[in-house]
């Protein structure tokens, strides 16, 4: 396979370096589906003789040197505020950082913004690049990795009781928690098979033997280590049947707020919660209940409606319930991942090639 041949999931999986693992059990499993790419594409096109790369990102030397080598033709902008963005931005060809509607509205040379981060959906509300030609590209499957380690540590931590032990441990109180579990050969269901969700199915699956179900709203191939994968229409059944319900799903305006009161009461009370994409997608005050009145055994959160949670939100207080802090996607690891992702983008986009990541910005993800 030449530079040119590779494709979005194989650069993004060697990058987050899954490649070995399933590697690992292709000598015992039966071969992986063929993956269709089904992702909005974006032919670049000519670049100018001198492509103007302006970025809010803090670069190293080592970053900068490598960025500008790509290319005889690269000027890299870095700017250390938004001010000097709104002031760099207007003879740029492209922006790397979290762009505003003032940065989109001052960037009229604009042709691509890469998204530090997975989440666009800031972005995709606003008219100005809603309704402009300018490519927006995100981090996603960049984070996958390590939030999903989150994701199977949160699970492991409900079902033996980590949250009642850390707090007998302040009392140095020595008592068994209550109804520890395994978490082996049981059922987890994703919501939304993106980076996160196939990245911890896929952990889960061959690290604990746990069947998998799924959902998502793009219609994906099954890989084979899946039970089910369908379309969102399936998810009450999804509940429904799981022990661990995974909520990996993007924020968009069919998403927001479907983790609730119903969504919980469907849920098998001995089923576990855990949340890594974005708090928006559920009720806080009706997880606190569920919580608190038993209609689920836990709830793992890395994210939560308000960010930074308030003391005084009911969450704090909810018996069983592990809070991350919207840290999950932490790891010195992943600058590596990021620079990964961005430099092969810009090679591709000064040699006209189609970029990775194209976000559908009338999807929102």
């Amino acid at each position: 396979m030449t530079k040119l041949d590779l494709s979005r999931r194989g650069f993004l999986g060697m990058a987050a370096g899954t490649t070995a693992a399933a590697a690992a059990t292709a000598a015992d499993e039966a071969p992986a589906p063929v993956i269709s790419e089904l992702y909005p594409t974006a032919e670049m096109g000519p670049t100018p003789a001198t492509v103007r790369i302006v970025t809010s990102q803090q670069f190293t030397p080592e970053e900068a040197a490598a960025v500008t080598r790509l290319a005889p033709k690269i000027e890299l902008v870095q700017c250390r505020n938004r001010d000097e963005v709104y002031a760099a931005i207007a003879n740029a060809d492209a922006f790397f950082g979290v762009a505003d509607r003032e940065t989109i509205r001052r960037g009229t040379r604009l042709k691509w913004i890469q998204n530090p981060a997975a989440g666009v959906e800031g972005l995709v509300e606003m008219p100005e690049l809603l309704e402009s030609k300018i490519v927006l590209t995100n981090m996603q499957r960049v984070f996958a990795p390590v939030i999903s380690e989150t994701a199977i540590g949160l699970l492991l931590a409900l079902a033996r009781g980590f949250p009642t032990y850390v707090r007998q441990g302040d009392r140095k109180q020595w008592k068994s928690a209550p109804d520890l579990v395994e978490i082996s050969n049981r059922t987890m269901g994703v919501i939304g098979f993106g980076g996160l969700g196939s990245e911890t199915a896929r952990r889960a699956h061959y690290g604990f033997g746990m069947r998998i179900i799924a959902t998502d709203a793009k219609p994906l191939p099954k890989p084979h280590w899946v039970d089910e994968l369908r379309d969102p229409g399936w998810q009450a059944e999804l509940v429904r049947q799981s022990d661990a319900v995974v909520v990996a799903a993007p924020e968009t305006k069919l998403t927001r707020g479907m983790v609730n009161e119903a969504f919980l009461k469907s849920m098998k009370k001995t089923a576990f919660l855990i949340a890594i994409s974005r708090g928006t997608l559920y009720d806080g005050e009706a997880v606190a209940r569920a919580l608190k009145e038993g209609w689920i055994a836990g709830a793992g959160l890395d994210v939560t409606p308000r960010e930074p949670l308030p003391a005084d939100d009911p969450l704090w207080a909810a018996p069983n319930a592990i809070i991350t802090c919207h840290t999950s996607g932490y790891a010195l690891e992943r600058r590596g991942r990021v620079m990964a992702l961005f430099t092969e983008n810009l090679r591709r986009y000064v040699n006209g090639l189609p970029l990775l990541n194209v976000v559908d910005k009338a999807r929102g993800y």
